[in-house]
């Protein structure tokens, strides 16, 4: 899989599963993240699938850009590469990129991109899973979800050292924010369908090996019933050029 690509290979599989995480007080993933851009008047969703951040954000003010934009669509999409934006420079005050960082093969085009299209103190806003346990139920998977994340991401640094990474590319980390949300667990299909969904979504390493994800699903069959819920730790880091 190259550039984020998640309209052919999971963008609507994204959103489906974004929309069914909740998180403290019920609290959804794509609001959480859509937050700090809420007053930009105009802003990019880099590699953005389905444009589930669409509906988050004031009428108007959201433009896509995915490198597998369909011909039509319930959002208009523009086709292109996180690191060849079709944009004149300072074109967009607000840049969101939720979900496809660790897998983006070049993040030093990326982030020069990302400078050259935002307008002076424009807000950058990113979305990665998290790899760290932080809570009770994260603690109980760790051995599993350590699994999971150990391999197939192209840059596993991009999870839990994004905020680095930004520093090291001169942008200013304004937040760096970790929020729990949980994704319901109430049968054994429930979680084989998760494992499907999740390296497709963004979520689990694309490149997920065969006998890792074999092994999560039979360890997720067996935790799942009624009320149970799998941890899907984010974090939400907010820039400035």
């Amino acid at each position: 899989m190259t550039d984020g690509a998640r309209l052919v290979d999971g963008g609507d599989v994204t959103e489906r599963v974004l929309r069914a995480a909740e998180g403290p007080h019920g609290s959804k993933p794509v609001p959480w993240a859509a937050a700090p851009l809420l007053t930009a008047e105009r802003v990019l969703d880099l590699c953005c699938g389905s444009g589930p951040l669409a509906d988050a954000l004031p009428t108007g003010r959201w433009l896509g850009v995915d490198p597998r934009a369909p011909l039509g669509g319930r959002r208009p999409v523009l086709r292109g590469a996180a690191d060849a934006i079709p944009l004149r420079s300072h074109a967009v005050d607000g840049v969101a990129l939720m979900l496809a960082l660790p897998r983006l093969p070049d993040l030093d085009r990326l982030f020069a991109e990302v400078r050259r299209v935002l307008r002076p103190s424009g807000t950058l806003v990113i979305l990665v899973p998290s790899a760290v346990p932080g809570s009770a139920a994260e603690l109980r998977l760790a051995p599993l979800l350590s699994a999971v994340h150990r391999s197939g991401w192209l840059h596993r640094s991009a999870l839990d050292r994004t905020g680095w990474l930004l520093a090291a590319a001169d942008y200013a980390v304004l937040s760096d924010d970790r929020v729990c949300f949980t994704l319901p667990l109430p049968d054994a299909d429930a979680a084989h369908a998760l494992v499907a969904d999740l390296p497709r979504a963004g979520l689990w390493p694309p490149d997920l090996p065969d006998a890792v994800r074999a092994r999560a699903a039979a360890r997720l069959a067996r935790r799942a019933g009624p009320g149970r819920t799998l941890p899907l730790p984010l974090r939400r880091l907010v820039a400035r050029r």
